[in-house]
């Protein structure tokens, strides 16, 4: 958010260099603190040689059950947390994707064109939520992917962000789906980019078969228990008029599967 610090966990030695925004050490702690405008900044962290590019995004702040939408982009109006749960905490801003690349980097593989929510096609600006966590649990699964031989440079992201007014628009009645909180992506692999998924059962179809397998995958890396990923819903979905098999990943921070 506009003008408040966050955590930067760096190597011991290294330097920072940010476009805006202050950096300072608190208590062993480095911070940022972001600048008083929303938009996009950006780090470099240099250690040993190396550097790692960040891309830092300060929200534009919004109130809910007081606005409806962001300069005219409607946004709706978020429940209260379902039972009290942090995870579901009402969102205090989103990014503004104005003038931003949809191919812009959030994570090693994915662009923040994936992620943007369907409704409104070309109005400006537009705005999204995408949590960091979504985006290690995604890069985790699609390594492992590749390793289990399912070649895969990313995932097609069928579904990301929507806002509670799209939400609705589109049939749905539930006030508590993660895609509404910026974690939750429906995905399928489509390394041949003919608009499905791949065969990844190897038997000659395309089919629910080939979700469930990468749903397999998810629940094999979840029993490993590493300390990046978090817990939450997953669950394949077969094909129908309008997609192919696809498969539903979040991180509610609970395990879940219908």
């Amino acid at each position: 958010m506009p003008g408040e610090p966050v955590e930067i966990e760096v190597p011991q030695g290294a330097s920072i260099s940010v476009s805006a925004g202050e950096v300072s050490e608190e208590g062993g702690k480095i911070l940022w603190r972001a600048p008083d405008s929303p938009g996009l900044e950006d780090m470099t962290i240099t250690h040993n040689g190396q550097q790692v590019h960040l891309n830092l995004f300060v929200l534009t702040p919004f109130r809910n059950g007081v606005e409806d939408a962001l300069n005219g982009y409607r946004i709706g109006k978020y429940a209260q947390p379902l039972r009290n749960m942090s995870s579901y905490a009402v969102p205090r801003g989103f990014i503004d994707l104005t003038a931003m690349s949809e191919d812009l980097r959030v994570s090693p593989n994915f662009k923040l064109g994936q992620f943007r929510c369907k409704q409104q096609p070309g109005h400006e600006p537009t705005y999204l939520l995408l949590r960091p966590e979504m985006l290690v649990k995604l890069e985790i699964i699609l390594e492992a992917a590749n390793e289990r031989g399912w070649e895969a440079d990313t995932f097609f992201v069928m579904s990301g962000y929507r806002t509670p007014f799209y939400n609705a628009a589109i049939g749905n009645t539930t006030t508590s789906s993660r895609h509404l909180y910026g974690d939750a992506a429906d995905i399928y692999i489509d390394q041949d980019r003919d608009g499905q998924m791949d065969d990844l059962d190897g038997n000659g179809r395309i089919e629910k078969a080939d979700a469930y397998a990468l749903v397999a995958l998810i629940d094999d890396l979840a029993a490993k228990k590493d300390p990046r990923w978090v817990p939450g819903g997953g669950s394949a979905y077969g094909a129908n008029a309008a997609h192919g098999p696809f498969v539903h990943v979040d991180t509610r921070g609970y395990k879940a599967r219908w």
